[in-house]
């Protein structure tokens, strides 16, 4: 028995068995066979089509910018603004995930033409990044925008949809192309505070019919939440639905170019060409390895997990085989592609306990900010070891917030956010639920903590209930 990151890992074997038959075979099915043998895979063409006249509602969201009502100090100058309310902004593109120096940094600002009030209908964009938004051309609001432009949530005092701006990315190999983007102001209400948000949507994407593993469906490749211009990057959107069953591949990391989807017990892995018109199915081919759910010292026979884990450049579903739901049956172990893995999101059956889990986005006084902190992929899947998770390690208490250095005056009211993580392998307890007894809803009871504050005299000060996540 050895151990890695504080799990157990029992040794362990994989038989591969392999049969091949010689025999032609017609068409695509030849076709796909040759493509597993030589390691190119299958090639499929996509076109290019309005992100406004799909049915992926993903690729509307947009990215969302920073957005603040002072001036931010890194611009040198910003145009006479007639609202006293003019909205502050900046937008990183290109970057990658989690990066917050590189990539394309824009700055940005909106005005009420009319005066304070009466409505923002001017956006001052640093297309030329010179830090100065008095030389770039004004960008109004659409006089006709598309149907699907505008969201229709609660509490919308005011949206506004803006022409699209033309910015050059660059695209490796194809040199630097435009795309288009656009931007998207607004301004919510709730509980009578007033808060503003700018997105930026990517208006192109790329569709076509591909096939997995006899079956056919349909893709889409773009970008969704995170602009980066060319389309070959792992983090991707590339959103797939069967075509013969009616639905999507839906698990937690399965809408990336990154993951790797199973059909009829075989993983499947994608790349792009960085435009975004070819879309290539390659069979896996690397080693497999066990990852499965283990009871530790406990006496636990009622184990399983579904939902899914990632690597730094893969995303696999863990569970058994996919039915009719989006997500894998529950197994207690499962083969994926050997890797070095942290949780995305699954669910764990254990014994009478039902876990929800995913990497942890907390940092000590830092709600949903990682500051920084590099992910840990502590799950070592091989070939030659299964992977155990058998929840051995101590957990801790992270204070997401207040600050430690943070200070209050008599009368604040202060909110405090505590996480329940694995502090080696970084990961955060989202749900804890009892299995065996449900609400009216048919979810299991939350086992939700009740949190007790005292002074160092041991007097109460306040208590409640604190959901995980």
């Amino acid at each position: 028995m050895k151990t890695a990151d504080g799990y157990r890992i029992h040794s362990g074997g994989l038989k591969l068995w392999l049969c091949l038959c010689a025999l032609a075979l017609p068409g695509v099915a030849w076709r796909a066979l040759a493509a597993a043998e030589d390691g190119k895979g299958e090639v499929f063409k996509l076109r290019e089509v309005s992100v406004f006249e799909q049915s992926e509602d993903s690729f509307l969201r947009g990215q969302t910018a920073q957005c603040q009502d002072k001036p931010l100090a890194e611009v040198k100058s910003y145009p006479a603004f007639v609202s006293k309310k003019p909205v502050y902004g900046s937008v990183r593109f290109a970057a990658d995930y989690g990066q917050t120096n590189g990539g394309l940094l824009f700055y940005f600002a909106m005005d009420e033409s009319q005066g304070t009030g009466k409505g923002y209908d001017r956006l001052y964009f640093d297309l030329n990044r010179d830090l100065d938004l008095r030389n770039d051309p004004v960008v109004m609001p659409q006089r006709h925008p598309p149907d699907r432009a505008g969201l229709r949530y609660s509490g919308i005092k005011e949206q506004v949809i803006f022409d699209p701006l033309s910015i050059s990315f660059d695209f490796g190999p194809a040199g630097n192309r435009p795309v288009q983007i656009m931007p998207r102001l607004m301004v919510s209400v709730y509980d009578k505070e007033e808060s503003k948000q700018v997105t930026f949507i990517r208006t192109r994407l790329y569709e076509g019919d591909i096939k997995l593993g006899g079956e056919l469906y349909e893709a889409r490749l773009g970008n969704d939440f995170f602009i980066r211009g060319r389309l070959d990057q792992p983090g991707t959107a590339l959103m797939l639905s069967s075509k013969d069953r009616n639905r999507r591949m839906a698990w937690w990391g399965g809408d990336r170019l990154m993951a790797a989807h199973k059909v009829h017990g075989r993983f499947y892995t994608f790349s792009a060409s960085p435009t975004g018109e070819e879309l290539t199915v390659l069979p896996y081919q690397g080693d497999l390895g066990t990852f499965e759910i283990g009871p530790g010292e406990r006496v636990i026979t009622n184990l399983s997990v579904t939902g899914s884990l990632e690597a730094k450049e893969l995303a696999v579903p863990v569970g058994g085989e996919f039915g009719e739901s989006a997500l894998a049956a529950p197994a207690r172990r499962c083969q994926i592609p050997a890797g070095d893995y942290s949780p995305n999101y699954i669910s764990v059956e254990f014994g009478h306990l039902r876990l929800a889990i995913s990497y942890n986005y907390h940092s000590e006084g830092k709600p949903r900010d990682r500051s920084g902190r590099a992910r840990v992929y502590g799950l070592a899947v091989s070939k030659d070891q299964p992977c155990v998770l058998d929840f051995s390690n101590k957990p801790d208490v992270m204070f997401a917030s207040p600050s430690r250095d943070q200070r209050f005056k008599l009368g604040d009211a202060v909110e405090v956010k505590a996480v329940l993580v694995d502090p080696k392998l970084d990961f955060m307890i989202r749900g804890l639920g009892d299995a065996t007894k449900t609400e009216t809803n048919g979810r299991y009871r939350s086992l939700d903590p009740k949190v007790f504050i005292t002074r160092a005299n041991g007097e109460k000060v306040a208590e409640g209930v604190m959901p995980f996540g």
